[in-house]
């Protein structure tokens, strides 16, 4: 099930995106990502976003660093979350899930829905400009979160 807060995640997007949007601080003690998440939530920390393609670049950084466990991955598993969020980057109502890839087994999806909810609620809110809450404002989004550790080429 949802949290109240949301999670998304879009495009695979390397460091220096992520450094150009923002600091992606974590609170003091948690670990930056590896096998498994941290048991602590991690919290991100990002720079004012001004479009669509800086949303998804957070979401990406929040979905690395909750992704389930290697050892638990499932290669190219699709988690697709649709969400709607006010003017000032909070999630209004309940995110929902619109796909997930069929062929997983309940666990796995189970698994990597919690992820995307993990994810959804390390970022948000997000701080938007007054641009992009206007823009985005109510207007429902879906986005993918897709594990593409141990893909091929990847």
């Amino acid at each position: 099930m949802i949290g109240a807060r949301p999670m998304m995640r879009s495009v695979a997007l390397g460091a220096a995106v992520a450094a150009a949007i923002g600091s992606g601080e974590r609170a003091a003690g948690e670990s930056s990502g590896g096998d498994h998440p941290s048991t602590t939530p991690r919290h991100f920390h990002f720079r004012v976003l001004n479009t669509l393609a800086d949303v998804a670049a957070a979401l990406e950084i929040c979905w690395e660093a909750n992704e389930p466990p290697l050892a638990q991955a499932r290669p190219g598993m699709n988690v697709t979350v649709m969400l709607t969020f006010t003017r000032t980057g909070e999630i209004f109502g309940e995110p929902r899930f619109t796909y997930t890839t069929p062929e997983a087994t309940a666990e796995t999806k189970a698994r990597y829905q919690r992820a995307a909810v993990a994810a959804i609620d390390a970022c948000t809110p997000l701080p938007f400009s007054p641009g992009l809450g206007d823009a985005l404002a109510g207007t429902p989004k879906v986005m993918p979160f897709i594990d593409r550790r141990n893909e091929k080429g990847i």
